[in-house]
């Protein structure tokens, strides 16, 4: 077994590295070793658990060292991009890297002008171009400011943003060519909108002769993630350690289908970039060494977002997705599994004697699919479909939280912009909080899963980056449709009242 475990870390630790060498390395001035390490300490953590105690960590520890390990990788990346934006050098318009493709646009912070004197992205008389590109009927260009790295032309929106944006946008390609990413969006002091040219920094492109390695390793973390999610399949139907056989025909169907519902969802996400012409790479399937053996793929937007419309369908289309395949999965998982008497200590992970009564959107699917067997008193002994379509539920539910990088991040930005949707991330973890601690005082103290879980969710940062279009908004059945996918938020986070619960006898 030993030497299987050797295997796979070695395995995972290779494939780990050359996916951030190809998707980070650019991005961040913190040393690659250094988020390595970071990844791989829950599989290290875990092969060496494994090899001295002879069994898993138990879920908890290894839920909160993983998201102990990615908290601090995203904020050291973070980190590492404000160096980046404070000390690279910046290009000529004559002046282009080696290939074509668009790298990822650093977040515009408005702050105070440094002591030393800026760096000016455009000459002197050149300031006069600029202003010719501003129509006044379109918008009424008051006054330009220099930063370190930006042009900031502040005035007054006088027309459509759409068309004000595509109107000076033109403009400025058409004197400056591709000289400089275009924003347009809110000043977070003043609340109004104004125009940034960031000029574009040196980039590197995947050549088609190296794209065929994008797809090998994919394929080859499919395969990886294949063998964990297997094999804790079968652990939960109770053969760890039969034959080959039995593995597989107890822990397949575990395995297919969580990668299917968060394939499909990281898949949406991607060909949702490919229409709005972002680069990213490939969804990149990430093995975890614990239950539930992965969190479904990485996708790595390398180019800015162009407007809130993309950044909408970013997260909405990829939950919806992962939904749309999640609950007829959980529905018909809920129908062959059977019920046993309720444990009074049952958790969020206690498959074998599952209480959904903690989420009224879970007790209404359960009821829905087992009818008069779930009755009050009883819990569910769910099998292995049902537990691949519950965790997969829980993880599209966290990633529906309003908190940065996330879908409903993506979600809430684009229906109310950048400063409103941080003001909702911080009132979400603040509900979250009181969520978890009512939990916890109802379990007697005793059950601290949903507490920990707000607790880990309140570290994210609230803001997120702004599209190159962060002023205009979402047309109205985009608006519909966001108010929808954050209501099935609210109803699996929310527990089932009273008087529901007496009037389903549950």
């Amino acid at each position: 077994m030993w030497l299987s475990l050797t295997f796979i870390l070695v395995l995972s630790g290779i494939l780990t590295y050359i996916v951030l060498r190809r998707t980070v390395s650019q991005m961040t001035k913190v040393p690659l070793w250094i988020l390595w390490t970071i990844l791989m300490t829950p599989p290290f953590v875990t092969g060496a658990t494994v090899t001295w105690s002879k069994q898993i960590p138990p879920l908890s520890v290894a839920i909160g060292l993983c998201s102990i390990c990615w908290f601090l990788y995203w904020r050291l990346l973070d980190w590492g991009r404000q160096k980046v934006r404070s000390t690279e050098p910046l290009l000529p318009a004559t002046e282009m890297g080696n290939d074509g493709s668009a790298p990822e646009v650093l977040p515009l912070v408005e702050s105070e002008p440094v002591e030393e004197a800026p760096v000016r992205p455009i000459e002197p008389e050149e300031e006069a171009i600029l202003r010719t590109c501003f129509v006044w009927n379109v918008f009424f260009l008051d006054k330009i400011e220099y930063r370190p790295q930006a042009v900031l032309c502040r005035g007054k929106l006088r027309t459509e943003a759409d068309n004000a944006y595509a109107t000076i946008k033109q403009n400025i390609e058409d004197l400056f060519g591709d000289r400089f990413f275009i924003l347009f969006q809110y000043s977070l002091s003043t609340g109004k909108p104004f125009f940034a040219l960031v000029p574009r920094p040196q980039f590197t492109k995947i050549t088609r002769s190296r794209k065929w390695l994008e797809y090998a390793i994919a394929v080859m973390l499919l395969l990886v993630t294949l063998l964990p999610t297997t094999y804790f399949g079968a652990a939960l139907a109770g053969l760890p350690r039969g034959s080959i056989n039995d593995i597989l025909t107890a822990g397949l169907p575990y395995a297919l289908s969580i990668i299917s519902i968060l394939g499909l969802r990281d898949l949406g996400r991607y060909f949702v970039a490919k229409y709005y012409k972002i680069d990213t790479n490939l969804p990149y399937f990430i093995p975890l060494p614990f239950l539930p053996g992965t969190y479904g793929c990485l996708v790595q937007m390398r180019s800015p977002i162009p407007d809130r419309k993309a950044v909408f369908d970013l997260g909405f289309v990829a939950a919806s997705l992962g939904l749309v395949m999640a609950i007829p999965l959980l529905i018909w998982g809920l129908g062959q599994s059977e019920v046993v008497p309720l444990d009074i200590k049952s958790t969020l992970f206690s498959f074998h004697a599952f209480n959904p009564r903690f989420s009224l959107l879970l007790t209404l699917l359960s009821k829905l699919a087992l009818g008069s067997q779930f009755v009050a008193d009883r819990a569910i002994n769910l099998n292995n479909v049902a537990i691949a379509a519950y965790i997969s539920l829980l993880i599209i539910t966290i990633n529906l939280m309003p908190l940065r990088r996330l879908d409903g991040g993506y979600i809430v930005h684009a229906m109310f912009g950048q400063k409103p949707s941080a003001i909702v991330s911080q009132l979400s973890k603040v509900i979250l909080l009181i969520l978890g601690f009512i939990r916890f005082r109802a379990s007697g103290f005793g059950n601290t899963d949903l507490l920990f879980l707000a607790i880990v969710i309140s570290l994210i940062p609230a803001i997120d980056e702004p599209a190159l279009n962060d002023v205009s908004e979402l047309n109205n059945w985009r608006d519909a449709l966001g108010v929808v996918i954050l209501a099935i938020l609210v109803l699996t986070l929310i527990p089932v009242p009273t008087v529901l619960m007496q009037l389903l006898n549950v």
